[in-house]
């Protein structure tokens, strides 16, 4: 048997998720059904996170095993020769039967876009989250503080899906602004962490922007998250403007 490790970037606009569902097509299904054209056989797909709805990925990294002989090198050609246009694989390579995406990584990093002008831009509409009024950008830098580290994080993930465990460690977290992108006024909020909780991204750039309106103390953080009350925290930034950009192992 080969085990066969790819990169692959997407548009998750029109998908339910990453993982497979049965409420609409996934990323893994999508997947899953060019390789079952290109190796003649099924071959599941093992993905090193789950992304929501709408969420969008640059660097998800994938698996799948296979007795074909096609060259690790030409997955990425024969893939994308029938895959949606939303689906790109990047890059492949033959890898032990020991790696798994998920289990073997060593940190996650994502990336959330924020359109930061009075009026949205209508070709970002589905890469970044809209905010109207101007973001103290120097206060949520600020507040990032108080997640960098080793903490517990239940107050800081949704509801539906249970872990054994809440604590995770947040290796970097930054806020900065970005050149104009098709004329306009871009945040960029990039966060990497040894793993993530369901929606903790979107969650904690949540709390990032109310500190930037003016709604929420950067102070009041720490307090949120010696609180482990999900239901007391800031609702979570739309989904469009998040991005898997890398898995590092």
């Amino acid at each position: 048997m080969r085990y066969i490790a790819f990169i692959v970037a997407y548009d998750g606009t029109d998908f339910c998720g990453s993982q497979r569902q049965s409420n609409g097509p996934s990323v893994q299904g999508e997947l899953e059904r060019a390789l079952s054209v290109v190796l003649k056989h099924p071959a599941p797909v093992v993905l090193a996170g789950r992304t929501d709805s709408g969420v969008h990925a640059t660097g998800q990294c994938g698996r799948f095993e296979t007795e074909n002989q096609i060259p690790a090198e030409r997955v990425p050609l024969a893939l994308n020769q029938v895959l949606d246009r939303a689906v790109r694989v990047l890059s492949a390579r033959e890898v032990d039967g020991s790696f798994h995406p998920r289990f073997s990584a060593q940190s996650r990093r994502y990336r959330y876009l924020i359109d930061n002008a009075p009026i949205a831009n209508p070709l970002l509409r589905q890469m970044a989250g809209h905010v109207r009024d101007a973001l103290d950008v120097a206060a949520m830098q600020e507040a990032t503080g108080a997640f960098i580290g080793q903490h517990d994080f239940a107050a800081w993930q949704s509801a539906g899906s249970p872990t054994s465990s809440t604590v995770r460690t947040v290796k970097k977290l930054e806020v900065r602004c970005r050149d104009d992108i098709l004329g306009s006024s871009l945040v960029e909020v990039e966060i990497e962490a040894d793993a993530f909780l369901y929606q903790m991204v979107r969650n904690i750039v949540g709390a990032l922007l109310e500190v930037g309106q003016g709604k929420l103390k950067s102070e009041n953080i720490q307090r949120l998250m010696a609180g482990r009350d999900r239901t007391k925290c800031p609702p979570p930034a739309p989904p469009q403007g998040l991005c898997l950009v890398e898995v590092k192992y």
